[in-house]
C-alpha cells in the first residue's frame, strides 16, 4: 500500500509553506512584535492549550464561523483535511474521519453541543452564537464512549456573562431568494446571574428546479413548485447561568428548532452497464444536473426540542459536575424514490427519537504533577418508525395517483449505554504520561412491529488509551498515543416478504449488526515557530478497524419491486495516513494557514462478501466514502481605514480528492474538486458589511455519489433505460450574498 497524492497537493503545500516562511523571515524590522493567539480547547474535558495536548484537534473560532458563514456541515467538512463531512439529502449527516465511519444509516462520528451528544437529524441542525467548533480526530472511546469511533465534532457555544448587556443583529440576503436573520443577546440579571438568547430564521429557494414534465404514460402534469429544494428553518436557544451558593453554580439551556425543506433531492443520472462482479465498479458518466423531474415533492419536516442542565460544585481539590440532557425530535421524510414524473414508489418515513443522557464527573483542580478525572455516564435513546411505501402505478392497470400503501419500516428501538470512565496524566520533568480507561455496557433492543419479530443484545466494551508526551521546550511537544473506540451493535428491521430469521432457540428474530471496534496509533509533533508568529503540527496515524459496517440497498426478494434498506458488517480494514498543518501571522494584518491530509484505507486480505449468490473478494480494495487526499489554504487580511473602519478580506481554498461511494461491492467514483470561498467587507466596533461569494469558480461537484436501482417505469420494464442509475448530492454552485451586522 502507498499513500496516494494525486495532483501533487503535498508538493504545492510544501512550496507554499517554504515561500511563506521565507517571506515572513524577511518582513519589515519595523513590524511590531506579533504572535498567533493561544487556542484553548476542551478535547479531554478540561481546558488546555491546543498545542500542548497529545491529540489531533482542529479548532475553528467563533469569529471565523461567523465571518465565513459556516452554517452547516458541508463547510465544516471542507475546512478540515481528512474529515469527510456533508449533509445528506435527507438532512442526516454523512461523516468519516481518517477513513473511519461510513455514510448513510451508520454514523461513526459523534456530534456534541456543550458536552451533550446529539444524534441523527438533530446533528445536522444549525448552531450559532458559537465560541468555537472542535474537530477531534481519531477514536474518542475513553472520554466520549460509543458512537465516537472515528472522532467527534464539538460545538462550544458562548455562555452568559453578568458583566454587561450586549447583543448583535445580522441580516444576510442574496441569490436564491435567501433571507437569513439572526440575533444574539447577553442579558445580565444581577452580579452573578445572566441569560443569553440566540435565534435565527432563514428562507432559501434552493438551486434545483422541477420542470414538471408530462407523465410518460398518462401525460398529466404534477404541478409541483418549481423550486423543488426550497427550505425554511428557524431556531431559538436560551441559556441561563449563575451561582446558587459560593461553590455551587448552574448552567441551563433550552432550545427549539424547526426545518421544512426537501428530502432526497438527488441528482438522478443514467449510467452505462451494471456492477462488475470482478471490480465492483459501475462506470458513471455523471453530469451535474440541477433538474429533479419528479411528480412527487420530496419533503422533510423536522422539529426538535431539547434542554440541558449543568451543575458544578467547586471544592478545595476537585470539581464535581453533573450534566443532564433531554431532546425530542419528530421527523417526517417523503421521497420520490423513482425520481420521475410517473408515480412508482413514494416513501413516507415518520420517525421520532427521544434522547436522555446523564453524566457525573469529578475533576482534580490541584496545581500538581498528577491530574485526574473520573465519571459515570448513562444514555437512553427511544426511536419509533412507521414508514410506508406508496406503490401507486407500480400495480399495472391502476390509476396514476392511486395510493397502495405497503409497510416498509415499522420498528421500535431502544438503545442504552451505562459507563464508568477515568483518566490520569502525570508529569515527570519534560515527560507526561496519560492513561485512560472506560467500561461501557450497551444494549440494543428492536421490534419489527408489523412482522412480529424482535431481538435484544448487549455487551460490555473495555476501552483504553495511552499517551506519552515529551516537552521539547521552544520546539513544542512530540507525542505517541494509542486509543480505542467502538460503535455499538444494532439490528436490521425485517421488511414484509423477506424470509424470517430464527434465533438459536427457534424464535423469530432480526438480522444482527455486530459492533465495530477500532484501535489507532498516532505519532505527532506540535510547535510554535518564528518567535511565536506561527505554529506547525504533524501527525502520522495507523488504525485497525474491525467489523466495518456499510449501508446497502437491495430489491425485496418477494418480487414486489420494492427495496430493502439495511446495514451489514463487511469485514476488517486498515487505515493509515499523514496530516500537516501550519498557521502564520505573517504581519499584523495578514494570517495564512495551510493543511494537508493523506489517507490510505483498504480492506484487509480475506474480506469477502456474498452478492447475488456469488462471492466478491474485496482484499486490498479501497474502502468507500474515504477521500484519499485533501488540502486547504486560508488567507485572512485586514487593514485599518481612516474613518474608524477596517477593510477585511478572507479566502478559503479547499481541495478534495476522489472517493468511492456506495456499498464496497457496488461503487461509483466521485471526482476530485476544488472550492474557493471569498469574503470582503469593512467593519468597525459596531458595524460590519460583508460581500460573500461561495464557490467563486462555480465548481460542479458532488458531496456524495452512489449507484442505485432504477425504479422508473423504463428501468423496471426494460423500456430503454438501464436497470441501474446514479444518485448524488450536488455541491452548492456559486452563491453571492451580502450581510450587515450591528453590535450593541
Amino acid at each position: 500500500m502507498e499513500l496516494k497524492a494525486k495532483h501533487s497537493p503535498l508538493a504545492v503545500l510544501c512550496i507554499g509553506l517554504a515561500m511563506l516562511a521565507t517571506y515572513s523571515s524577511y518582513s519589515s524590522a519595523a513590524e511590531e512584535a506579533i504572535a498567533i493567539e493561544e487556542v484553548v480547547v476542551t478535547a479531554r474535558k478540561r481546558s488546555e492549550s491546543l498545542l500542548e495536548i497529545p491529540e489531533s484537534v482542529v479548532a475553528i473560532s467563533g469569529e471565523l464561523v461567523d465571518r465565513q458563514n459556516i452554517k452547516g456541515l458541508n463547510k465544516i467538512g471542507r475546512a478540515v483535511p481528512n474529515v469527510n463531512l456533508s449533509m445528506r439529502t435527507d438532512s442526516y449527516p454523512n461523516v468519516s474521519i481518517r477513513g473511519v465511519g461510513a455514510f448513510g444509516l451508520t454514523q461513526g462520528v459523534g456530534f456534541h453541543v456543550d458536552g451533550v451528544q446529539i444524534y441523527k437529524g438533530d446533528a445536522s441542525s444549525r448552531f450559532g452564537d458559537i465560541e468555537r467548533i472542535e474537530v477531534l480526530k481519531g477514536p474518542q472511546g475513553t472520554m466520549y464512549g460509543g458512537s465516537n469511533i472515528g472522532g467527534a465534532i464539538k460545538y462550544v457555544t458562548k455562555r452568559p456573562s453578568s458583566e454587561e448587556f450586549e447583543g448583535r443583529l445580522k441580516l444576510l440576503g442574496g441569490e436564491q431568494g435567501i433571507v437569513d436573520g439572526e440575533i444574539n443577546l447577553n442579558v445580565p440579571i444581577d452580579d452573578n446571574w445572566a441569560m443569553r438568547v440566540f435565534a435565527y430564521t432563514r428562507t432559501d429557494d434552493g438551486f434545483m428546479t422541477n420542470p414538471n414534465s408530462p407523465s410518460p404514460v398518462f401525460g398529466l402534469l404534477s404541478n409541483n413548485p418549481k423550486n423543488i429544494t426550497k427550505y425554511e428553518e428557524n431556531a431559538v436557544r436560551l441559556s441561563l447561568s449563575g451561582d446558587l451558593t459560593d461553590n455551587f453554580s448552574l448552567y441551563a439551556t433550552a432550545r427549539y428548532s424547526d426545518y421544512d425543506g426537501p428530502a432526497n433531492n438527488w441528482s438522478r443520472e443514467l449510467i452505462d452497464g451494471a456492477a462488475n462482479a470482478n471490480t465492483g465498479i459501475v462506470p458513471s458518466g455523471m453530469a451535474y444536473s440541477k433538474i429533479l423531474d419528479a411528480n412527487n415533492m420530496p419533503i422533510h419536516e423536522r422539529d426538535t426540542v431539547g434542554a440541558s442542565l449543568e451543575l458544578t460544585w467547586v471544592f478545595d481539590n476537585f470539581d464535581l459536575m453533573s450534566i443532564t440532557s433531554y431532546s425530542d425530535t419528530n421527523s417526517e421524510r417523503l421521497t420520490d424514490v423513482d425520481g420521475t414524473q410517473l408515480w412508482i414508489i413514494y416513501t413516507d418515513r415518520p420517525e421520532t427519537y427521544e434522547v436522555f443522557t446523564q453524566e457525573l464527573r469529578i475533576t482534580s483542580t490541584l496545581d500538581s504533577d498528577l491530574q485526574w478525572m473520573m465519571g459515570l455516564y448513562m444514555e437512553d435513546i427511544d426511536t419509533t418508525m412507521r414508514s410506508t411505501l406508496d406503490l401507486g402505478w407500480l400495480l399495472l392497470g391502476a390509476e396514476e395517483f392511486l395510493h397502495v400503501l405497503v409497510p416498509f419500516e415499522t420498528r421500535d428501538e431502544e438503545d442504552s449505554k451505562i459507563a464508568a470512565f477515568g483518566n490520569i496524566t502525570y508529569t515527570m520533568g519534560d515527560w507526561e504520561l496519560g492513561l485512560g480507561l472506560r467500561v461501557d455496557r450497551w444494549e440494543a433492543k428492536e421490534s419489527a412491529v408489523d412482522i412480529g419479530h424482535s431481538a435484544s443484545r448487549s455487551e460490555t466494551e473495555v476501552l483504553g488509551n495511552m499517551s506519552i508526551t515529551r516537552n521539547l521546550g521552544d520546539s513544542g511537544i512530540a507525542y505517541f498515543s494509542v486509543g480505542q473506540g467502538y460503535e455499538p451493535g444494532a439490528w436490521n428491521g425485517i421488511a414484509d416478504g423477506v424470509p424470517p430469521v430464527f434465533g438459536p432457540n427457534g424464535e423469530k428474530t432480526l438480522l444482527a449488526i455486530a459492533p465495530e471496534e477500532l484501535i489507532q496509533y498516532e505519532l505527532g509533533w506540535k510547535s510554535r515557530v518564528l518567535d511565536g508568529r506561527g505554529s506547525v503540527t504533524a501527525a502520522f496515524f495507523y488504525s485497525e478497524y474491525e467489523n466495518r459496517r456499510y449501508e446497502y440497498k437491495a430489491k425485496n426478494p418477494d418480487g414486489s419491486g420494492t427495496l430493502i434498506d439495511g446495514v451489514t458488517n463487511v469485514g476488517d480494514s486498515t487505515q493509515y495516513g499523514l496530516e500537516l498543518a501550519a498557521n502564520f501571522q505573517v504581519t499584523n494584518q495578514l494570517t495564512i494557514s495551510a493543511s494537508l491530509g493523506l489517507i490510505d484505507a483498504e480492506w484487509d486480505d480475506g474480506v469477502e462478501v456474498e452478492v447475488g449468490g456469488a462471492l466478491i473478494d474485496l482484499s486490498g480494495r479501497d474502502t468507500s466514502n474515504v477521500v484519499t487526499e485533501s488540502w486547504n489554504l486560508g488567507f485572512n487580511y485586514f487593514r485599518p481605514l481612516n474613518n474608524g473602519f477596517e477593510f477585511i478580506a478572507d479566502m478559503q481554498l479547499s481541495h478534495r480528492g476522489e472517493q468511492d461511494g456506495g456499498a464496497p461491492w457496488d461503487v461509483l467514483t466521485n471526482d476530485s474538486f476544488q472550492v474557493v470561498d471569498l469574503q470582503i467587507g469593512i467593519q468597525s466596533d459596531r458595524w460590519e458589511l460583508m460581500l460573500n461569494i461561495d464557490n467563486v469558480t462555480d465548481e460542479e461537484y458532488y458531496t456524495d455519489l452512489e449507484p442505485f436501482d432504477n425504479f422508473s417505469f423504463s428501468g423496471l420494464t426494460g423500456g430503454g433505460e438501464p436497470a441501474r442509475i446514479a444518485i448524488g448530492t450536488l455541491g452548492h454552485p456559486r452563491l453571492v450574498t451580502a450581510s450587515v451586522s450591528y453590535s450593541f
